[in-house]
């Protein structure tokens, strides 16, 4: 997240960029704002850039502006954390994944002593 702002008429714009973080971060972020915000998505003429709005849904309340901004620059940190450690062990999933589904014969087991 790069700045955020929130608007007389009360909505909230915030400008995210694409090259720190990516699709799959910022869907997460958002995906747990839709409960009380409608949020829409436009790249910025500067391709690394994206301009997200949020406009509070008719009947929910507002949280308090500074509160929002420490939430989302936690979201942001929190779910790029998540997404280094989801490719860092990628593989190491992806074998225990084989390993649970695949017919037993088709392994070697490894004892490990001390």
């Amino acid at each position: 997240m790069s700045s955020i702002q929130q608007y007389e008429d009360g909505h909230i714009e915030v400008l995210v960029d694409t090259s720190i973080y990516d699709d799959w971060v910022i869907e997460k972020v958002l995906y747990w704002w839709t409960t009380d915000y409608v949020i829409t998505r436009k790249r910025e003429s500067t391709p690394t850039f994206q301009t997200i709005s949020f406009v509070l849904k008719r009947g929910h309340i507002a949280i308090d502006f500074q509160k929002l901004k420490e939430k989302m620059s936690d979201d942001f940190i929190d779910y790029k954390n998540r997404q280094t450690i989801r490719l860092e062990t990628s593989n190491i999933r992806d074998l225990l994944f084989a390993k649970a589904f695949a017919n037993n014969d088709d392994f070697i087991e490894v004892t490990f002593k001390d």
